[in-house]
């Protein structure tokens, strides 16, 4: 449950395929001892220098015979419908035979000198201690507003967008989420940090990164988590804008305990993307590293974009310690900026042994009404070739969620072997009343993937079912007209239904409503559509979202999950998902059910969510 207390706040093979040694210890980042931090500093930072300063001459070296990593989808056009447009490209551009590009960064060192070393981590601690101070005096009371959710993780006080670090360490989930502990507000970009044992109860814990050096000091952006030899490490982007210089870089930072984080004295261990012919890859977009270990090799994917072309692109990059990383090839590009000029948060999980890449792609061009939102996020299903370092997709672009609010999602492999996803319940354009309680934000509720027919489809995750309290379960009702029910009615709830529409146009539910506010979720059985409008929500909101969706023999199943300022609807076994924040009133508590012609409710199951201190 979310809803605390103040005291509760506290990451083409170019050659080998093979792993190289270890350059550097990295477990010696996490001691703070002062003699042994100067010693060890001294150490790291010459082999720092020295690495970066060869960076560049191994990369180019590397990439006069094997550039085409390019690679584009092979579905044919039959198959590609307009909201599913193909992603990348196979043939290597003529473009690609053009002299290196030059390096975006340059004449500027992001590696903190060896004496100032020990300065860097107590300066980190420090901006920690006094962001944890601030965000506690500003988390009082802020868990009794009106539309902080109730079993939605969310911040404990101002601002919380892109999860991160989604990770399993010391027998707890972790989530790390990109926070402003200042404000409800993106202004000032920190990590915030929770933790869970069940994925559905989870505590706050101190935030984890704070921008204090030269590679992060204009925030610390996206990455991803992963335990290694008892540690956990933390891969993220820097952002660097000062003076007229833009650029993002990869950076890494550890933990023995989970709880306290030290950056590492090889920040950042990828400067900058390579310089390859025929292309342009942006330095001032270069972000979001997301890292999983294959065999005995760790791996790293990095959205950025081709400057002349404007489509998003993934590199991969490898390593055998996590600290020394190689660029392995091109993953993915964009073909002609169909699926956007930006490539963000991009991942690889294996659902049931097929391999999903999925990415958050800013400016798809909205078509009809298919990609309306701003940005996206969505998968491909395919193969990841380790040797060419290729994504061969199998199918078309699909989005996780067709509603309004859902973004760049992190994942991570549960013991039992499910892929569960949580996203960011936001968007960067949609509107934020909630910042007049002081806060702003939240999570969607565990997602698992799961592959259908060679689609990807995400539903609650099974624990979810732990969280019902009070039930009402109604059979075989028959809905003619409009119709409501005694006790069915709320602002925290899950609604199950499977609708018989054998003898009916249309189905619709309202819900959070009465005089004043409603959130329409209904189906046209004609033209086979699900649609989600929130023009009477309440404060701030319009808009309506329609997906395609074939009913089963008649039947449509829904589940809802309702929360103070939020809903999520998963219809036919999360085939389809559709997700928006709403702000109505208190008073809008009421659900009607609405038939154009004869619907009848096979199912109808009404759960009331317990509360923290009914766990």
């Amino acid at each position: 449950m979310m809803r605390f207390s103040a005291s509760m706040i506290a990451a083409a093979v170019l050659f080998s395929a093979l792993c190289f040694p270890a350059a550097a210890d990295v477990k010696s980042d996490i001691k703070t001892e002062s003699n042994t931090v100067k010693k060890e500093a001294a150490q790291n930072i010459a082999k720092t220098e020295s690495k970066l300063d060869a960076q560049t001459t191994s990369q180019k070296s590397e990439q006069k015979s094997e550039q085409k990593a390019a690679v584009k989808t092979d579905t044919p056009k039959s198959e590609q419908k307009p909201e599913q447009k193909a992603a990348v490209k196979t043939d290597t551009p003529k473009s690609e035979q053009k002299p290196e590009q030059k390096q975006e960064i340059k004449e500027i060192s992001f590696v903190v000198p060896a004496p100032e070393r020990e300065n860097s981590i107590l300066r980190h601690k420090n901006a920690i201690k006094y962001a944890n101070e601030k965000l506690a005096a500003a988390a009082k009371n802020i868990s009794e507003k009106y539309w902080y959710p109730i079993y939605h993780a969310a911040p404990p006080a101002n601002w919380m967008s892109n999860p991160n670090g989604f990770a399993y360490f010391n027998k707890e989930y972790h989530l790390f989420y990109r926070h402003n502990p200042f404000a409800p507000n993106l202004e000032k970009i920190y990590w915030g940090h929770m933790a869970s044992k069940d994925l559905l109860h989870w505590s706050h814990k101190p935030i984890a990164l704070a921008p204090t050096d030269n590679y992060d000091v204009n925030g610390v952006l996206s990455g991803s988590a992963i335990e290694k030899d008892g540690l956990l490490y933390l891969l993220y982007s820097g952002n660097y804008n000062t003076g007229g210089h833009k650029s993002q870089m990869v950076n890494l930072a550890m933990s023995k305990d989970g709880i306290n984080y030290v950056k590492s004295a090889n920040n950042p261990v990828v400067l900058k993307p390579p310089a390859i012919r025929g292309l342009k890859i942006s330095g001032e977009h270069f972000r979001d590293p997301f890292v999983w270990k294959h065999g005995d090799c760790y791996y790293a994917l990095v959205g950025t974009q081709n400057i002349p072309t404007k489509d998003g692109l993934i590199l991969i990059y490898k390593s055998s310690d996590l600290t020394n990383w190689k660029f392995n090839g091109i993953t993915a590009i964009g073909n002609k900026s169909e699926i956007g000029y930006m490539w963000e948060s991009p991942a690889l999980v294996q659902v049931g042994g097929v391999d999903v890449l999925a990415i958050s792609p800013q400016g798809i061009k909205p078509n009809g009404k298919s990609f309306l939102n701003k940005n996206q996020s969505g998968w491909f299903v395919g193969t990841l070739d380790y040797n060419t370092a290729k994504f061969k997709q199998t199918g078309a672009f699909g989005l996780f969620d067709r509603g309004f609010d859902f973004y760049a999602p992190q994942f991570i492999k549960t013991g039992d072997g499910r892929v569960v996803m949580i996203g960011w319940l936001g968007m960067s354009d949609s509107p934020t009343p909630e910042a007049a309680e002081g806060w702003a934000g939240m999570m969607s509720i565990p997602r698992e993937l799961k592959i259908v027919n060679k689609k990807v489809y995400t539903l609650p995750i099974e624990e979810m079912k732990n969280l019902r309290g009070q039930t009402v379960s109604l059979k075989d009702k028959v809905i003619e007209n409009e119709k409501s029910f005694m006790q069915i009615n709320g602002d925290v709830y899950e609604l199950e239904i499977e609708a018989d529409m054998a003898e009916a146009k249309g189905f619709t539910l309202e819900l959070r409503a009465s005089d004043t506010h409603k959130t329409v979720i209904s189906y046209n059985k004609e033209k086979s559509l699900l649609i989600f409008n929130r023009d009477k929500s309440g404060k701030s909101l319009t808009g309506e979202r329609e997906t395609p969706l074939k009913l089963n023999n008649n039947i449509l199943k829904l589940r809802i999950f309702v929360d103070k300022s939020s809903i999520e609807v998963f219809a036919n076994d999360g085939e389809v998902v559709m997700s928006s924040r709403i702000y109505p009133d208190k008073k809008s508590t009421g659900i009607k059910f609405i038939a154009d012609g004869k619907v009848m409710l096979k199912v109808l199951n009404f759960y009331k969510i317990k509360t923290l201190s009914e766990k």
